[in-house]
């Protein structure tokens, strides 16, 4: 982990409300594995006082660059998305923990809901390069969040979309898609990312189908860096009920977690 001085070189809308961030960062870039994430200072006074975190999407430790796909969706992905290329401020990671591989003869299952894809694109990128199948779900609102074909194509092998109200690929859930590749001769390790309610549907139904699953919690951060404990998660099958068994922290016990060690609520 280092806090690093890095400059802004692109900042690019890439979908409805979405921006693409690449920022010359070579001290991340040569450490960074898929599934971790960094936290990106974007002012320099009180307005937002707190770095925003987000995960990488892609990295090139020749180049030394990392990239960042965010939202806009409020003061501190604003203030981002304002921002120009040469602009220079810092950045702290890589942080968290990535993903663990799938077990050996098995393929990948990505599945990736709203800004929960960018972790899926690194992760599909590097599988693939291990000679590893990758599948990727993508589920959207609408045509207009979802990522263009360019920024999807690296990562997947087989790619299949899902819209709420079915303006692009399946009408429905991306869970529909889930249930189908599931039911393909495996074995099969799911990786998830998204909204909480997705990723929960998610682990059911890989409980249901018996399919290991690792889903990539997301959850509001402060510090980054596990000090704070503003972004614990409940588990289960604590030893005991203490709140150190009970809960971890994202920010550093993750973000990346078995799916079953997860208490989702109802």
């Amino acid at each position: 982990m280092i806090d690093e001085r890095v400059q802004l070189m692109a900042n690019d809308a890439v979908a409805d409300d979405f921006y693409l961030a690449r920022w010359q960062a070579p001290h991340i870039a040569a450490q960074v594995e898929p599934g971790q994430f960094v936290n990106i200072e974007v002012a320099a006074g009180v307005a937002p006082l707190l770095r925003i975190p987000l995960s990488v999407c892609a990295a090139d430790p020749q180049a030394g660059y990392i990239d960042v796909l965010y939202e806009d969706m409020g003061p501190k992905s604003q203030a981002l998305s304002r921002l120009v290329p040469g602009v220079q401020t810092q950045c702290l990671g890589p942080l968290g923990r990535g993903f663990p591989p799938p077990a050996q003869g098995a393929g990948a299952i990505l599945v990736g809901g709203g800004i929960g894809v960018p972790p899926m694109l690194y992760w599909g990128a590097v599988l693939r390069r291990c000679g590893v199948r990758v599948a990727l779900l993508v589920g959207a609102r609408h045509k207009g969040k979802h990522l263009p074909d360019p920024l999807l194509a690296p990562a997947a092998d087989a790619l299949r979309r899902a819209t709420d109200d079915g303006s692009l690929g399946h009408a429905g859930l991306v869970t529909d898609l889930l249930r189908d590749e599931l039911a393909e001769a495996g074995p099969h390790q799911v990786y998830c990312c998204g909204p909480h309610g997705m990723m929960q549907a998610v682990a059911a139904l890989c409980r249901e189908m018996d399919a290991p699953c690792q889903v990539s919690l997301e959850e509001y951060m402060a510090c980054g860096i596990g000090i704070c404990v503003g972004c614990a998660v409940e588990l289960v099958g604590a030893e005991d009920d203490s709140d150190y068994s009970r809960y971890a922290r994202i920010c550093v016990d993750g973000p990346v977690f078995d799916a079953r060690r997860v208490k989702w609520g109802h």
